[in-house]
């Protein structure tokens, strides 16, 4: 979108393209015209489908100009983007969907790439295999019924709850935090991490402006009882779910992470919201996530490369990496 002042007309399809993430079935605070100016500023843009004044669908996308054509992608602390499709039950559900998804691809345009991390709502992605896409299917953990507080904490695994209890022992409490304490925390985390892991501050400061303008945001961390900061965690959320968008731990503490994630989940209750670990099928994250007793919940990420020139590209990076030494 642009980042100039929109016209009349950019800012009404603006509001009913926001009103579209709102009731679509795959709409999520990521879809929303504000996060995506947040994370990508003017590189984003909402690809939509109209049937006379109504906005029907829309497949938001952050392009980038690449040498054999445009690049339609994700974008950073963005876990769900994908076709936003209408919503409805009934007989004719999958042939609407099957509708959007051709009209959306014929409004994108060509291009040499394609990529999505789809909201796990979306489910059936058989007219895009009709196109070429490829498709893998990933997981996140939810928790989807929060109404009790404390009997969620009985569905956590013994183990967990155990560090929990531990940690309250030792005197850790959790409050609110400001960015700047929880991302200190967050950069002394990913020390040793390679740079392309690492969310640049001013990506998360946009993030942080817009979400606590919007009331959409929470920042909670473990102190001690010299009050350091132990663990921490970013939530954002919509009316669906609280989100755990990002997490931090300095290590020293047993139970100070897992102390986060139960407030964390408390807050998401007294919402009324589900709560989403936002992934990970990371091999020494997806314990962690699992032992809080959620829902494996599948998602699609899909692609496709029309281009030849980009896949004749990638196929010989692959080459020359494998042929390299491992350090």
């Amino acid at each position: 979108m642009s980042s100039s002042s929109p016209t009349p007309a950019e800012a009404d399809l603006r509001t009913r393209y926001d009103e579209l993430v709102a009731r679509s079935p795959q709409g999520s605070i990521f879809a929303t015209s504000w996060w995506l100016d947040a994370v990508a500023c003017d590189r984003w843009r909402m690809h939509t489908v109209e049937k006379g004044e109504e906005l029907v669908a829309a497949w938001p996308t952050v392009v980038r100009s690449g040498r054999f054509g445009p690049l339609h992608l994700g974008a950073r602390l963005t876990p769900f983007l994908g076709p936003l499709l209408p919503p409805g039950e009934g007989a004719r559900r999958r042939s609407r969907e099957v509708e959007a998804v051709e009209l959306l691809l014929e409004g994108i345009g060509p291009y040499a790439h394609l990529e999505a991390r789809c909201n796990p709502a979306f489910d059936y992605w058989t007219p895009l295999r009709w196109h070429g896409f490829t498709q893998t299917t990933l997981y996140t953990w939810r928790l989807l019924e929060l109404s009790d507080p404390e009997e969620v904490f009985q569905v956590f695994g013994e183990k967990v709850r155990g560090h929990i209890r531990a940690a309250e022992k030792r005197g850790l409490v959790v409050e609110p935090a400001s960015l700047g304490e929880f991302f200190e925390l967050h950069e002394r985390r990913a020390e040793g991490h390679t740079a392309r892991n690492v969310t640049p501050l001013e990506t998360v400061e946009r993030i942080d402006a817009a979400a606590e303008t919007r009331g959409s945001r929470d920042i909670l961390v473990a102190r001690d009882e010299e009050g350091r900061a132990r663990a921490g965690c970013y939530l954002v959320h919509d009316s669906r779910f609280t989100y755990y968008l990002m997490s931090a731990t300095d290590g020293e503490v047993r139970g100070s992470a897992a102390l986060v994630v139960l407030e964390a989940v408390k807050l998401a209750a007294k919402r009324g919201t589900g709560f989403d670990f936002e992934g990970s099928m990371l091999p020494r994250v997806e314990p962690f996530v699992r032992s809080f007793g959620g829902v494996p919940t599948p998602y699609s990420v899909v692609r496709h490369t029309p281009s030849r020139g980009l896949r004749a590209e990638r196929a010989l990076k692959r080459t020359v990496r494998g042929l390299l030494p491992r350090t």
